[in-house]
């Protein structure tokens, strides 16, 4: 006696077609998410080092403020990867760090100064395809100040 058989083409197909679908979602989440947390590495590694540096160089002089912003500019690390500029770094300086400037007027009180690199957007590869943006921001900000010893006494 023959048994019939109900006709099972094609699941395979279809299951696989599934399961590869999700897995190269998972991959483009694991890839766009790596992407955003190494960018946000390198613009941390570059505001801190740019905030050590300008603060290095004040000594409460116009001269060790403009010094401080030139040695910012010329600070050789990039981003994305090694491939771009950061964009829109602002400086800014404080006496007791409760009110930044920009351009202060009294420069012998200058102790502190913060560096920030808001204007660094990544391009997401795979995440917009299932609707995600574009791309992120990927800002970061530190502060140095001249003498850490002195703020520990």
């Amino acid at each position: 006696m023959r048994v019939r058989r109900v006709r099972e083409r094609g699941f395979v197909l279809i299951a696989m077609s599934v399961s590869m679908f999700l897995l190269l979602a998972v991959i483009g989440l694991a890839f766009d998410l790596g992407r955003v947390y190494i960018a946000r590495n390198e613009a941390q590694v570059f505001t801190d080092a740019a905030a050590m540096t300008a603060a290095a160089r004040l000594d409460g002089t116009p001269t060790g403020l403009t010094t401080a912003r030139e040695d910012v500019a010329h600070l050789p690390i990039r981003w994305n990867l090694g491939t771009e500029d950061f964009r829109g770094v602002v400086i800014e300086f404080s006496a007791d760090q409760s009110h930044w400037e920009k351009d202060p007027k009294d420069t012998a009180a200058i102790r502190f100064v913060r560096v920030i690199a808001p204007d660094n957007n990544l391009e997401i590869t795979f995440l917009r395809a299932v609707g995600g943006p574009q791309s992120l921001k990927v800002p970061a900000y530190a502060v140095a100040t001249v003498n850490p010893v002195r703020l520990v006494e």
